[in-house]
């Protein structure tokens, strides 16, 4: 049976990474430790300012559960089957998404699911979501599962209550979104970031929109307004199997292991990751980490509010960025900023299968056995 540890570093004033204090963790601690001959596997939910969200996948045909900590402390059963994703604001967990393109939300601080899988919605019913995501200022993506929905129309709401009023009532035409938009290709993947949106389609390319400040969209907007989904041209060529993006900050990970990025980490102030300097705005930064003396593949990828994680082929994990509150887990003598990418020692010297970031915090999953 295999064994998953789940360290953490970072923001810590809720308790949402070590819930017996309230202090910064500025090194990886373990927060999770599975092998419960139940549980299948862990994973972060969604990492928000005051809360962490948890999925254990249950094994078999079991739903597993979720487990909240920070300014909402709850373990309850998962209301759906096999779930991708949670999504949230600054408040916390929203609701969570299943694979088939369940929808449940946080009602009274429990996730009540709200909708059958997508293979039993028609058009007369509550849609199946197949991919949501909050921007920081508030708006809303949602690009739906069911079946006569194109999967490359992604819908836009001003905010997450006028997208819970369409969603609770599809049909009236005053609940409609503020905008709707298409995309060339399958949508494969959909984030947030600050004030906008980057999506990712199954053949490979980016599209990003919002606010264009900061170098965020990666993209002129000559051609095509900020408003619109517009083609991030600096990585046309490559194809991309991976985005992940916060704050100002956009990272794609390739299908040969190359990792690009492009956005501003921290506005306003002095500090750049170093790849970032001198970069033109329509521009995306091939990160490539010195002193190495090798060429590095790597395999995932995680993006911070100002923060990056790179997790190497071989299990090793580097970050850059805002150190401000130990997100970057390097040790109480780090400064608050690293502009160069930095390699961070899990305990035990044990090897990474996955990272994830949330605004202020990192999470390092290793797995043995």
């Amino acid at each position: 049976m295999s064994i998953t540890f789940l360290y953490a570093s970072g923001f810590n004033a809720f308790g949402q990474l070590s819930p017996d204090s309230t202090q910064d963790i500025t090194q990886p601690e373990v927060l999770v430790v599975s092998q419960d001959s139940d549980i299948k596997d862990t994973k972060v939910l969604f990492s928000g300012w005051s809360e962490t969200a948890f999925y254990q996948h249950g094994r078999g045909k079991a739903n597993g559960c979720i487990k909240r900590h920070g300014s909402t402390k709850i373990v309850q059963e998962a209301p759906l089957f096999d779930l991708t994703s949670g999504f949230g604001d600054h408040n916390g967990l929203l609701g969570v998404l299943s694979r088939k393109g369940g929808v449940a939300f946080t009602e009274d601080n429990q996730i009540e699911a709200h909708t059958a899988t997508a293979d039993a919605l028609s058009d007369e019913e509550t849609p199946g979501i197949a991919y949501l995501a909050v921007a920081g200022n508030g708006h809303v993506a949602v690009v739906l599962a069911a079946a006569s929905s194109p999967r490359n129309s992604i819908l836009e709401f001003t905010s997450f209550a006028k997208f819970r009023e369409w969603f609770d009532d599809e049909v009236n035409d005053l609940h409609g979104p503020s905008a709707s938009h298409t995309v060339p290709g399958r949508v494969a993947q959909l984030v947030a970031n600050v004030t906008g949106f980057v999506c990712l389609t199954q053949d490979g390319n980016v599209y990003s929109w919002g606010d264009a400040r900061h170098s965020s969209l990666g993209r002129s907007v000559a051609e095509t307004e900020a408003r619109y989904p517009g083609l991030v041209g600096s990585l046309g060529g490559v194809h991309i199997k991976k985005i992940a993006s916060d704050g100002w900050m956009t990272a794609a990970l390739s299908e040969d292991g190359a990792v690009y990025l492009f956005g501003t980490g921290t506005p306003g102030t002095e500090h750049s990751i170093s790849c970032l300097r001198e970069l033109e705005s329509t521009q995306a930064a091939l990160v490539e980490i010195e002193g190495t003396g090798e060429s590095l593949d790597f395999l995932d990828v995680a993006v911070g509010d100002g923060h990056v994680l790179l997790l190497v082929q071989d299990g090793r994990v580097f970050a850059a960025g805002d150190n401000r509150n130990g997100q970057l887990g390097l040790g109480s003598k780090a400064a608050s900023y690293i502009s160069d990418w930095s390699e961070v020692m899990v305990p035990d010297h044990r090897r990474c299968t996955a990272i994830y970031a949330g605004p202020k915090a990192s999470f390092f999953q290793t797995t043995e056995g």
